[in-house]
């Protein structure tokens, strides 16, 4: 893969960082989301990654997991989220999936005040869709390879998983203005796409091969709103504003299809 000398430097301290925490009890520690899928954006992308270990953790070994991670977080610029599940989550799936700890940025004033509960079991319903994608496009950076520790997953949790987006989107959108023009909210925009993809031609996309998959299959009178998600994604900052009126009949026309199919 051609990974940034930058993005490969983080990689390693990820590696180190957590190889060095968990010891023996480290199943590995695998990248998905965009790097994984050729399509990451240091300017607006997370470094996604899933850690698999042995056992559940104590609440102590939550608390220094917290620690070592800020330590981590501030002596990098990207932005970091991943998840720690044990092998057993992994070789007895349910949905949604039990987590032992989250971190991402949107997490790190919480971790910074420790205000989760720490003891209280999570799901996480995305989990389905970050297996998916890490068996089908993720890499190793140590550890058990992919094949062989990652289950197939039913693909109506997939399916389930990713649609909990389009509601958030649905209503991102919604809650913008009604006339004349705005900026585009790409995620949103591409999230349509990549679900629309896999309702329609099975594929696990990225978010810019789901938009590239829906400027070719969706009406062409949402190419424009399309394209100008495709280049704010690809750079912050160089999509040109869209029609408003136009943006909320894309999410309507999106979520009747997904709907109806669901």
């Amino acid at each position: 893969m051609n990974i940034p000398d930058h993005t490969q430097n983080i990689l390693d301290k990820i590696n180190h960082s957590f190889s060095d925490f968990f010891g023996k009890d480290l199943v590995g520690i695998y990248v998905h989301g965009s790097l994984a899928m050729g399509c990451y954006n240091p300017e607006s992308s997370d470094i996604d990654f899933l850690i698999v270990i042995n056992k559940s953790l104590t609440l102590s070994e939550k608390n220094h997991l917290i620690e070592s991670t800020l330590r981590l977080v501030a002596d990098t610029s990207e932005k970091l989220e991943f998840s720690v599940v044990t092998a057993d989550q992994l070789e007895n799936f349910t949905y949604p999936t039990p987590f032992e700890f989250h971190y991402s940025d949107s997490w790190k004033q919480k971790n910074i005040d420790r205000t989760i509960d720490l003891e209280e079991t999570n799901t996480d319903p995305d989990l389905a869709a970050h297996f998916v994608i890490t068996k089908k496009h993720g890499f190793m950076l140590t550890g058990k390879p992919i094949r062989e520790l990652f289950p197939e997953i039913p693909l109506n949790y997939y399916l389930d998983s990713i649609q909990k987006d389009a509601d958030w989107s649905y209503k991102n959108v919604l809650n913008g203005p009604d006339d004349g023009t705005c900026k585009v909210p790409h995620y949103a925009v591409l999230n349509f796409c990549r679900i629309l993809a896999f309702m329609q031609d099975k594929l696990v996309t990225s978010k810019r091969e789901g938009g590239e998959w829906g400027v070719k299959n969706l009406p062409s009178i949402y190419n424009p709103i399309i394209q100008e998600a495709l280049k704010e994604y690809a750079k912050a900052g160089s999509s040109e504003n869209i029609d408003c009126k136009l943006l909320k009949e894309y999410a309507d026309y999106c979520m009747k299809r997904i709907s109806k199919d669901i």
